[in-house]
């Protein structure tokens, strides 16, 4: 039983494995991952971030699942990466949802991967414990940037539209303002939000661990 349960681990460690790093990720997108790379360097953690994930005693590991040229793709992203390197327990991998899902389909054999993927909201953080348990999942921003989305889709409400329009023009009209709200994003993240964003996924990982001790007591 034992040897059974360290294959069903070590094939969760490899499909973890397969997925990237963030650095590997920011490879090959070409120029969205020189952007990524840009928002990482941009990012700088609060001080109590900088301790929350210094001190935290948990081993985790994080799969972001993720849509390749999504503004909140390129916003969030770098931040939590950013978050999760000041921490030498928890580890981050990043999958494609235009890419191989198997590893999802591994390391979360209860879930339904395609019908997830068309109804989440990406990018999607799904945290697992050290025995590869799903813990909680986090996405695909924080609440407070939804008022200042909520104002720039009013401002361009063709927006949605335009992604499931297939002429030329719609999407080079969708390309052009996906470009304008992705700058616009990194101006929200670089002011105040992703300092809310780091408190909210700190907060959410400080639950897991009262969780554990309540558990334990």
């Amino acid at each position: 039983m034992v040897g059974a349960l360290t294959v069903l681990q070590d094939d969760k460690l490899m499909a973890f494995e397969r997925c990237l790093t963030f650095a590997e990720y920011c490879a090959v997108q070409g120029d969205r991952g020189r952007l990524l790379e840009m928002r990482y360097a941009e990012s700088r953690l609060t001080p109590s971030a900088q301790y929350a994930m210094t001190t935290y005693g948990e081993m985790l590991n994080v799969v972001a699942i993720v849509t390749d040229e999504d503004p909140d793709t390129i916003a969030v992203l770098p931040v939590i990466a950013r978050l999760i390197d000041a921490s030498l327990r928890i580890q981050l991998r990043v999958l494609s949802e235009a890419g191989d899902l198997t590893p999802l389909a591994t390391l979360a054999p209860d879930l339904d991967v395609m019908n997830a993927i068309e109804e989440w909201v990406l990018p999607q953080f799904l945290i697992f414990d050290d025995e590869w348990e799903l813990q909680a999942q986090w996405g695909p921003r924080p609440a407070e940037v939804e008022g200042n989305l909520a104002a720039w889709l009013n401002r361009y409400p063709e927006y949605d539209l335009l992604a499931d329009d297939e002429s030329t023009a719609a999407q080079q009209r969708y390309v052009e303002l996906t470009t304008a709200l992705s700058y616009e994003m990194r101006v929200w993240y670089n002011s105040s939000m992703a300092t809310a964003c780091q408190q909210e996924f700190c907060e959410l990982l400080a639950t897991l661990l009262s969780s554990d001790e309540n558990g334990e007591s």
